[in-house]
């Protein structure tokens, strides 16, 4: 393309790029980043380890700040890993990177996973943790799978699931009665445990393509394959389970998806989140044993997070200064005198967002 273009350009070599190009617009922007780093005084960072396919571990540090009133946010470093990832280990690794970019007197808070080393380096860093809600909440939602109840009537769906993506004839089937049915043409949905929210994606797939599913395993051409495969036949039973499963899990579900967010602030929204979830999960006398089974499960995980004083604090100032949750923190029990100091700075903040308004 570039010789028809102009066939006297010549684009540089993969060496040339790798070596020489790269290298320096990378010195260029680190140059530019740490200037913009220079003139800040507070910043938040996010830390999070992964391991590539081809088994190699990395660990990437986030740095998260505010300039001229906008939220920004830059990579500082995407660094390759080579030794045991304890908790000492990861305290240097994090250090190295903020002593480069001179933040390490700036940091106010941290941001990682649930990981038992996470814990240790933070702590060796003296930085107050905050661990990811988005995390915590997936992790509470994982605790279904250890209600029996759940667990033999999620396999009999993940059974049929499977069944019906493997077959051909299945899914040809299944399409046909979602058209006789006027159903939205989606294929069903598998779970994977270690995916947010699959569990719950893959039950309200199966409430929405209920009726398909029980179309097509009375047709005559499934009938027999079902039977040699051994099947089991979903019942009314399985569906108002699901129906249950769905109207518990869809706020935990909607909760990851609105802290799962880069472009705004979510740390106000954690206590406000825990409050309503707690309200959700409260047993109720209506209840059956398997949604009573689920609120237990969930809610006995959740309600044990967040709990350190020195996160309570941090998150209550975190709402009171977020215009999105006005006052939120007066109608939580057990805020105390540390309610009252921090509504007089919510004050505060408030005259002034009024006076920026009027100006």
């Amino acid at each position: 393309m570039t010789t028809a273009l102009n066939p006297r350009y010549r684009p540089p070599s993969r060496d040339d790029l790798s070596n020489k190009l790269i290298p320096a617009w990378y010195s260029v922007e680190k140059q530019n980043v740490m200037q913009e780093l220079a003139q800040i005084n507070k910043a938040a960072i996010t830390c999070d380890g992964w391991t590539s396919v081809a088994q190699d571990h990395y660990l990437t540090v986030t740095v998260h700040y505010t300039s001229h009133g906008h939220i920004k946010q830059k990579v500082l470093n995407t660094k390759a890993v080579y030794e045991s990832q304890t908790g000492l280990v990861v305290a240097d690794e994090i250090n190295s990177i903020l002593v480069e970019f001179s933040l390490n007197a700036k940091v106010v808070a941290a941001t990682v996973d649930n990981a038992s080393n996470m814990d240790v380096a933070l702590k060796t860093l003296k930085f107050l943790k905050v661990g990811c809600f988005a995390h915590t909440l997936n992790l509470a939602a994982q605790k279904v799978y250890s209600i029996s109840a759940v667990t033999k009537w999620c396999a009999k769906l993940r059974a049929v699931v499977v069944w019906l993506k493997r077959s051909t004839m299945a899914k040809t089937i299944l399409q046909e009665k979602q058209r006789l049915l006027d159903l939205p043409g989606h294929n069903v949905i598998l779970d994977v445990r270690t995916r947010w929210n699959s569990l719950f994606l893959m039950v309200e797939r199966f409430l929405e393509q209920y009726p398909a599913i029980q179309a097509a395993s009375l047709d005559q051409r499934l009938r027999k394959p079902m039977e040699k495969d051994r099947l089991e036949r979903l019942t009314d039973d399985d569906f108002q389970k699901a129906e249950e499963f769905v109207n518990i899990m869809k706020l935990l579900y909607t909760s990851t998806l609105c802290v799962s967010s880069e472009r705004s602030p979510t740390c106000g929204q954690i206590l406000p989140i825990l409050t309503k979830l707690e309200v959700h999960f409260k047993l109720a006398e209506e209840d059956t044993p398997f949604t009573s089974a689920v609120k237990e499960k969930v809610w006995g995980d959740l309600k044990k997070r967040y709990q350190d004083e020195d996160i309570q604090n941090f998150l209550q100032e975190a709402t009171l200064m977020d215009p999105r949750f006005l006052c939120v923190l007066l109608l939580m029990p057990g805020t105390g005198w540390r309610k009252q100091q921090l509504a007089v700075q919510q004050n505060r903040y408030f005259k002034l967002i009024l006076a920026i308004q009027f100006i």
